[in-house]
């Protein structure tokens, strides 16, 4: 019945990835590993398990829960799993029932502190979503507005968890409450609120483009925004503007990045899925307002590279959901079986062209340059070899008369 609403959800066309992070047991893994390539991101290829994961999860730490109602872990564990099923009332209810639990701990103690911040993180997101899946109603907003309100005071608790990412959750979430309107004759606004126009202005620090990235990448990572047309578009901009963290060549440079998120984009688009903007406009109209990275050959080099690379993450996603199914169904689970992934090889990821945009349109700048001298220099030096010749052949002559 779970996969079933879950299936209705994701049917029906609704902008559902609000973008917003999640904390249960998988988080901290995850932030101890470190944050996928912001490539493999880009295209899809990092992990997210099927809805049998989180329904197993969900059941084991209910019937825990009936013994060990202090285990102040497990309240998100089912949180988070309910709110990955769609089941956004039960997410709720379920912290809840850890705030009735965290109220009766000394709320000095750090670790109260931690469950406090989680509490709130958890709180604000499950609001959102659940505001999203359920049509994303304005005359609603102030469940959005709610929502604010406890990442708000996550942030108070530990500003830089989650790598820091509640930040431009939070941002995300007040754009949608007071939205910009979305004007036809220029770009679509980003709730980092980056002009596209001087994207290459002193206005925004390095440092800070590098943070927004990681934060962007991370609310897509650990968050729900895989399907959400304005981070990527936000991310665009950010990469556009970050000089950290890339190494020129290896990937193109931040243009080559910028210009994946802004192919994500039309490709999210192209499928149906829209701006939170209430005013934005769909389809092909959303799409020319999207910020396309503009530089010589892109098209050439980038859209079949990204293509590849998002077969190969499809590819990889499915055959990794189709070796946990065929455990999950057999009753293991790897929350409770560390023998779970035995037997499990990764496809390997394809490798991106060996030359990048910026380095072709180099190329192709070294040999107009070329040109350009053979030009200013040779053809003088042409002229003035004929010149000579031509002085020659008249004093021959007149010798010889």
């Amino acid at each position: 019945m779970r996969r079933t609403m879950a299936a209705f959800v994701l049917s029906v066309g609704l902008p559902l990835s609000v973008a917003a992070c999640l904390w249960d047991r998988d988080t901290p893994a995850a932030e101890a590993i470190g944050m996928p390539e912001v490539v493999a991101v880009l295209t899809g290829r990092f992990e997210r398990n099927p809805p049998l994961y989180y329904e197993m999860r969900l059941a084991r730490v209910t019937l825990h829960l009936q013994s060990r109602p202090d285990d102040l872990a497990a309240y998100d564990d089912a949180g988070v799993a309910c709110d990955r099923l769609g089941l956004g009332d039960e997410a709720i209810s379920w912290m809840a029932r850890k705030r009735v639990e965290l109220e009766k701990l000394d709320a000095s103690r750090p670790e109260v502190q931690e469950h406090r911040y989680r509490y709130h993180a958890n709180l604000g997101t499950f609001l959102v979503h659940r505001w999203a899946s359920q049509g994303a109603d304005r005359a609603r907003i102030d469940e959005v507005e709610a929502a604010c309100d406890q990442i708000a005071k996550a942030l108070e608790i530990n500003p830089d968890a989650h790598f820091g990412r509640e930040k431009y959750q939070l941002q995300a979430m007040q754009w949608i409450v007071n939205p910009p309107r979305a004007d036809s004759s220029q770009f679509l606004p980003n709730f980092l609120d980056w002009d596209f126009h001087d994207i290459y202005g002193e206005s925004t620090e390095p440092e800070e483009a590098d943070e927004a990235v990681r934060g962007l990448t991370g609310l897509i990572v650990l968050g729900n925004a895989w399907e959400s047309v304005d981070v990527f578009h936000a991310l665009n901009v950010a990469l556009q503007r970050n000089s950290l963290g890339f190494e020129r060549g290896r990937y193109g440079g931040r243009n080559s990045l910028a210009y994946f998120a802004w192919l994500r984009c039309v490709e999210l688009v192209d499928s149906g899925q829209g701006s939170f903007l209430p005013d934005a406009p769909k389809g092909e109209k959303l799409k020319r307002l999207l910020h396309r990275p503009d530089f010589t050959k892109a098209d050439l080099l980038l859209d079949p590279a990204f293509r590849q690379l998002r077969t190969e993450a499809d590819a990889w996603h499915t055959e990794r959901v189709a070796f946990m199914l065929r455990r999950l169904d057999a009753g293991r689970h790897p929350d409770t079986d560390s023998r779970f992934w035995e037997g499990y090889t990764a496809l390997p990821a394809p490798e991106l062209p060996t030359i990048s945009v910026p380095d072709a349109y180099d190329a192709w700048q070294a040999r107009r340059m070329k040109m350009v001298l053979l030009v200013i220099v040779g053809f003088p030096m042409l002229l003035l070899g004929l010149a000579v010749v031509w002085w020659i052949v008249r004093a021959t002559r007149t010798r010889s008369a």
